[in-house]
């Protein structure tokens, strides 16, 4: 093969991999233990678990199923449960990472739009 098409061939590859999300390069997730202390919320994990998702139109569209993260020390995403609710689908143990979500102290809010759930891991505990 020349070395031109070579060299195309995987810059396809590399791109195709990129716009799949990385799907070889996933993490690998554990629960963090309930007395971690999730920064964003000033809320340790076991308030968090469980705690209502709402759009940035205060629509209700799910629930924190898990705080997890790459130790059980360090939280950096929360597994949702998706409610059928303002387009974001019935879907359950979706990967959000922290910097997602703002708390307005009252409600944890969710800045991404319907359609960037779709390319989200799910997670497999």
């Amino acid at each position: 093969m020349p070395t031109k098409t070579f060299l195309l061939a995987l810059s396809a590859l590399a791109a195709a991999t990129l716009a799949a999300g990385g799907a070889g390069a996933q993490t690998s997730w554990t629960e963090v233990d309930d007395n971690v202390s999730v920064p964003p919320f000033e809320a340790n994990a076991d308030e968090v678990d469980d705690w209502d998702v709402y759009s940035s139109e205060n629509t209700k569209i799910g629930e924190v199923e898990e705080v997890i993260g790459t130790d059980a020390s360090t939280p950096t995403a929360l597994v949702i449960e998706f409610d059928d609710d303002a387009g974001y689908g019935d879907r359950d143990d979706v990967i959000v990472p922290l910097d997602a979500f703002a708390w307005d102290g009252e409600r944890l809010v969710l800045s991404l739009e319907p359609t960037a759930i779709d390319d989200l891991e799910i997670y497999d505990d």
